[in-house]
């Protein structure tokens, strides 16, 4: 049985978390309005870009799109008079460079749909929620078990996930996950519909159960039960599940961090679930605060699917610059970024953190082994050691040590999901290596511009030092003149008894000027710009 399938024109393999930069290089004026020229560049490589032209009324469209997530971006106020002068566009076109840049800087904003399809209209110019709407609408309809409600539109950051309220014959509501499939889905069809029923039986006391999944030819839907009060994250920041995701989380009003104890007790469950995922050769990948759910005192870990069926991980800009691409490095890595939002009730900015201000000793060792660059460099740490650490063991008093659960898949089946996880950590690697070096390029070319810069500096002291040297050959030209004319002196008027030495000068013009040439110093001369 063939393990890898052939791509196919209906299978999305744009990686959505990919990186944008936009630079605007130009604007024109067309028919009484100006346009900017934008060239967008996906991912490190710059074969990889294009140009867009946009107006400032497309820019104050993406501006008020983004206005639910309560972050305040500088976009430049609105002119009626005077708006196609040559200078005031050049003025403007900076300030939109310097809006975009913003934009950018934050993840939240820069996976969001409004700005992929700003930068990117060929990509994402489609109505992707009306296809899945209209996909999960048939596919429940041949199936007979739910009956479709209503979609839940942007509760969550993925451009290609889509959740639906769905009831059953007791009209009990659960909720439906639509997922196109990304990337990194390896597994031909039918292989991953078996992983699927071995998914659905699976049984741990820290992984919330799936009602019903079913692979589809463009992507998969699951099922599960609907926890009203929200993910990890929605209680963090004191929200509810079914509001809009840029709003929630954009620049949230509450923010409720965890206690100590509650991290150590949180934690050590989601530890206990990684390991298990682990142990059955199928690593999480997508771990963060909005795939966790609490239940009477119990974490419920969600969207084990996610590597099955090709998804990138939010985390995956960060994974970039990450040392190590194995998938227990990803998922320790992601736990370490999940316990540091438990803990400041705000998301990590950057890759690495190596100050923890205001933790207790033990919380910051453990963030410390996680998410610093020098726990990194050192090659990180295991589940095992995490589980082991003493701001875990000493939490679980009263907590099982060797949590079992229950999920088999099928022997011929293991090899090839095997083979599935090393095709993920492979191109997460080869990410990996374009981003190293293209931070080398651009290393060479700082240091490349920085001896140029040396060379014009070495140039000016050149030109610098030709001009004191003419200038003191000028003086010493002066002074061995003024030298040899005192040594021929004009006929003196002697008296008897003098000795024969230098004769006055013939006049005091003569003389003045003599002494002010003899006495000249040129250190006293302003230094002067050669340029």
């Amino acid at each position: 049985m063939a393990i890898f399938e052939k791509l196919n024109p209906v299978k999305a393999t744009l990686d959505d978390t990919v990186n944008l930069v936009c630079s605007l290089e130009n604007a024109q004026n067309i028919n009484r309005h100006t346009e900017y020229i934008l060239r967008i560049q996906r991912g490190p490589g710059k074969d990889n870009s294009w140009t867009v032209s946009r107006r400032y009324r497309d820019f104050a469209s993406l501006h008020l799109s983004l206005q639910h997530a309560n972050i305040g971006l500088p976009l430049p106020p609105k002119k009626l008079i005077g708006n196609m002068q040559p200078s005031f566009v050049a003025e403007r076109q900076i300030a939109l460079q310097n809006y975009i840049d913003e934009v950018l800087k934050h993840l939240i904003l820069a996976l969001s749909l409004p700005v992929r399809r700003f930068l990117d209209p060929v990509n994402y110019s489609k109505n992707i929620g009306d296809e899945a709407l209209q996909t999960v609408s048939i596919a429940l309809r041949g199936d007979g078990e739910y009956e479709l409600k209503g979609p839940l539109p942007e509760i969550n950051w993925r451009i290609r996930k889509h959740y639906f309220s769905v009831i059953d014959s007791e009209k009990t509501n659960f909720l439906l996950a639509w997922q196109s499939y990304g990337p990194d889905k390896y597994l031909h069809t039918k292989d991953l519909q078996t992983c699927f029923k071995s998914l659905q039986n699976i049984s741990h006391p820290y992984i919330d159960g799936i009602l019903a999944i079913h692979s589809l030819e463009t992507g998969a839907y699951v099922v599960r039960r609907l926890h009203e009060k929200g993910s990890l994250r929605d209680i963090i920041y004191g929200t509810e599940y079914d509001k809009n995701y840029l709003a929630k989380y954009g620049n949230p009003k509450i923010r409720k961090p965890l206690t100590k104890g509650q991290i150590a007790h949180y934690g050590y469950q989601i530890l206990q679930a990684l390991r298990f995922l682990h142990d059955k050769g199928l690593p999480h990948g997508h771990l963060h605060p909005g795939n966790i759910f609490i239940e009477n005192q119990r974490i419920l870990l969600v969207d084990m699917e996610n590597i099955l069926l090709g998804a990138s991980s939010i985390y995956r800009p960060y994974l970039r610059e990450l040392r190590h691409s194995t998938p227990e490095a990803v998922d320790v890595y992601s736990f370490g970024r999940t316990l540091y939002e438990m803990a400041f009730a705000e998301t990590l900015e950057g890759c690495y953190c190596d100050k923890f201000d205001g933790l207790f000793d033990d919380i910051e060792s453990v963030l410390h082994l996680t998410l610093s660059s020098t726990s990194w460099k050192r090659g990180g740490v295991s589940l095992e050691e995490l589980l082991q650490h003493p701001f875990f063991t000493r939490a679980i008093n009263g907590f099982p040590r060797d949590v079992k659960g229950h999920l088999k898949f099928p022997l011929v089946l293991k090899n090839d999901l095997k083979e599935a996880v090393i095709a993920v950590e492979g191109r997460l690697k080869v990410d990996q290596k374009l981003v190293r070096n293209a931070r080398r390029e651009l290393r060479i070319k700082e240091i490349l511009g920085s001896e140029t810069e040396m060379r014009k500096q070495r140039r000016r002291a050149k030109k610098r030092d030709s001009l004191w040297k003419s200038t003191s050959s000028l003086a010493e030209t002066v002074n061995s003149h003024s030298a040899s004319t005192t040594s021929s002196p004009t006929p003196p008027a002697t008296t008897v008894g003098e000795n024969s030495g230098l004769s006055p000068p013939s006049s005091n013009g003569r003389g003045a000027l003599l002494q002010a040439i003899c006495s000249f110093d040129k250190s006293s001369l302003a230094r002067i710009n050669s340029r």
